[in-house]
């Protein structure tokens, strides 16, 4: 999503920062939309981490699959 719909992204670490803050007024503990127990935007890669995008997606020499 951060890479795909970065609008989208943004707002969905808005609204995790929302829900923590009200829940810190609370005197509760964070929670996070990741499975990390960290937040969005701390745990989610600014570039992609596999080379599967080049060529057009494709694995024609199958270096890709060791």
């Amino acid at each position: 999503m951060r890479r795909d719909r970065p609008g989208l992204f943004t707002k969905a670490c808005h609204l995790e920062a929302t829900i923590n803050k009200r829940r810190h007024t609370l005197g509760k503990d964070p929670v996070y939309l990741t499975r990390y127990n960290a937040p969005l935007a701390d745990v989610t890669p600014e570039a992609d981490t596999l080379p599967f995008d080049q060529d057009g997606g494709t694995c024609d020499t199958g270096w890709c699959f060791t």
